[in-house]
């Protein structure tokens, strides 16, 4: 069940708390995207997404439908979620015909610029109500009691790639859940990271008019358990000129990505599943986005380049 299944009652108590919280930013036009850009934004009257998030969306489900048209990428319905104050992050979840067909995580940097921080396809998506059933039911907090008691949930998403629930419960401390796993994260780190939340001050600015973005056919991989062999721990990692060469031709090695002392920020160690390369007019090399996860958490399609910022790859040993 994703957020776009509205029977649960946690759902229906988040949506006002995700409307009180939606950002106060400055909404600027984006050029218009590549494909008819107006059928697929969810409201023009800014209400959870600025025009400009809406847009940008719209640009990239576009580029996403061409690598796949029976994925109905271009033909989605979006809908948005903000993901908390802060991180001026946004969830997009996209249907077609009523059914999930994948999500994206949209993010505004502080320099005003628009980034995809990660997306899925099919089906499974950060948020997913029956895991934070599950997590909450683990911590014997029951959710009903939880609302009817003043208590919260907020989405939130602390960068480079955390989603996770907070779980405000009366005479307790909160509780902080990873959303695309269901584990209990450590209060301690995620107070922290929620001081040094820096508000985003600048305009988001414009897309040039020129940009043009198309996306290459999903590559997959099998997935794994790094836990069932640890051997790649003892493995020096992939150097860094060669991680895609290794990642797009490797195709018998397991890979797993790690991010070491900020594992609990990723949800990893993690599963190299796949990857897909996005073309820009304006960038003479392709764009890759690198699939982890996959086994005990969601699938995720993020961008190398800031996997490579924290962490590092390992090559399995047979």
């Amino acid at each position: 069940m994703t957020l776009g299944v509205l029977s649960c009652v946690a759902l229906f108590s988040f949506w006002s708390i995700a409307n009180a919280e939606q950002q106060k930013t400055s909404s600027p036009v984006l050029a218009s995207p590549t494909g008819d850009s107006t059928k697929h934004l969810a409201s023009a009257d800014d209400k959870l997404a600025p025009t400009a998030v809406q847009r940008f969306a719209e640009q990239q489900a576009v580029a996403l439908g061409t690598a796949n048209a029976e994925a109905h990428w271009k033909n989605a319905e979006l809908d948005f979620y903000p993901l908390g104050p802060g991180t001026h992050s946004w969830l997009v979840q996209a249907e077609f015909e009523g059914k999930p067909i994948g999500y994206m995580i949209i993010t505004a940097t502080e320099q005003g610029q628009m980034l995809l921080s990660e997306y899925g396809q099919g089906e499974s998506s950060p948020y997913n109500s029956e895991l934070l059933g599950q997590a909450l039911d683990r911590q014997d907090v029951n959710l009903e009691t939880l609302l009817a008691s003043g208590g919260e949930l907020h989405l939130r998403y602390a960068l480079p790639l955390l989603a996770y629930w907070k779980v405000e419960q009366r005479n307790h401390p909160a509780l902080y859940i990873d959303a695309t796993n269901g584990d209990l994260l450590p209060s301690e780190l995620l107070n922290r990271l929620e001081t040094d939340f820096k508000q985003v001050s600048a305009s988001i600015t414009n897309l040039s008019t020129s940009s043009s973005l198309a996306v290459d056919p999903l590559h997959l991989r099998p997935v794994f358990n790094p836990a069932d062999n640890l051997l790649w721990i003892t493995s020096k990692p992939v150097a860094a000129n060669e991680i895609q060469d290794v990642i797009k031709h490797g195709k018998n090695q397991r890979i797993v990505f790690s991010a070491d002392n900020r594992n609990v920020i990723y949800g990893g160690p993690l599963p190299v599943s796949g990857y897909q390369l996005w073309h820009s007019d304006q960038e003479a090399e392709s764009i890759p986005y690198v699939a982890i996860g996959g086994n005990t958490s969601i699938q995720r399609f993020v961008p190398l380049s800031t996997l490579q910022q924290d962490g590092h790859f390992y090559i399995v040993k047979p």
